[in-house]
């Protein structure tokens, strides 16, 4: 089962696994980052901004929206004011972790339990938008799209424990073991980042700037391009490219469509959100085929996949 946020819809749609649209449920402001609380099986979505995306928006929203997956019913909506511009999410047990455009910039903790925060630690910049935890839940790291440098920041002591140098900035990242793999935001590059010492190890070449980053199971990389601005009329075919870093190049590029802002995969399936067009690719990578089009709502922003 796949569940897809749809940002210019204000929509969370779910599809079966014959890719059949079988709920739809309307959200207060356009949807961007939705995750799945295993625990609770309950899914979260950020309302980021009322309108628009980063670079060109309107008010900052300030609510996570709590759906329930065995009734597709939206159980609460969670005001996280005085925090705002909240983005990306990462789970940490009865914790959830929270990228904020408010307070300078910071990565908020919320209280699964209670929806109260637990206090923030500031990320040293201004847009923060993309975030990665360590397998150990005790380092997190955002991607900032208008600093020189990646954040560190401590969860335990709940600081910010240093910078990895990214002059042009940074766009999505995630780890995987003891790696993490950070897109760069102006330059067709991948940098790879031991989250030991925090050092850079190494990068990856890319035909085309990166924006998201997804590891697939068998430790190669999905990078997604733009191949047009974002915020041009041009609405023409975009690409993934798959990165094998011990090679430490590109092996595979596929076509998908306009604007891939969503990658997940499952089983031999990779599959892409994108938002210009409002399709999902899915892409079988057994061959590296297209094997389906999918046509979605607007702004079709992230992909979440469930097993049910």
């Amino acid at each position: 089962m796949l569940i897809s946020s749809n940002q210019r819809g204000s929509t969370v749609t779910v599809l079966d696994d014959e890719l059949t649209e079988v709920a739809r449920l309307a959200l207060p402001a356009q949807p961007h980052v939705l995750v799945h609380d295993e625990s609770r099986d309950r899914l979260y979505a950020t309302v980021t901004y009322r309108n628009g995306f980063y670079d060109k928006h309107g008010d900052l929203g300030h609510e996570i929206v709590v759906i329930d997956p065995g009734t597709w019913e939206i159980t609460e909506v969670v005001d996280i004011a005085p925090y705002a511009g909240p983005h990306d999410l990462a789970l940490d047990g009865d914790r959830l972790h929270v990228v904020c455009e408010s307070h300078g910039g910071c990565l908020l903790t919320l209280d699964l339990n209670t929806w109260q925060p637990l206090g923030h630690v500031p990320t040293g910049t201004a847009g923060p938008h993309w975030l990665a935890l360590t397998g150990d839940r005790t380092k997190a790291y955002t991607g900032n799209k208008e600093a020189g440098f990646v954040s560190v920041l401590d969860l335990v002591d709940r600081r910010m424990a240093g910078r990895i140098a990214m002059p042009t900035g940074s766009e999505d990242l995630e780890v995987r073991g003891d790696l993490l793999y950070a897109a760069d935001r102006a330059r067709a590059l991948l940098h790879v980042v031991d989250t030991g010492s925090d050092e850079k190890v190494g990068e990856v070449e890319l035909p085309g700037n990166p924006l998201r980053v997804h590891v697939l199971a068998d430790g190669r990389v999905a990078v997604s391009h733009f191949h047009a601005h974002w915020d041009s009329d041009e609405s023409s075919p975009d690409s993934v490219s798959i990165v094998d870093v011990e090679q430490g190049k590109v092996v595979e590029q596929v076509q998908v469509g306009a604007g891939p802002l969503g990658m997940t995969s499952a089983g031999a399936d990779l599959y892409v959100n994108n938002a210009k067009d409002g399709t999902m690719t899915v892409i079988d990578v057994r061959d590296w085929q297209v094997r389906a089009t999918v046509p979605m709502d607007g702004g079709a922003h992230e992909i979440v996949y469930l097993e049910r």
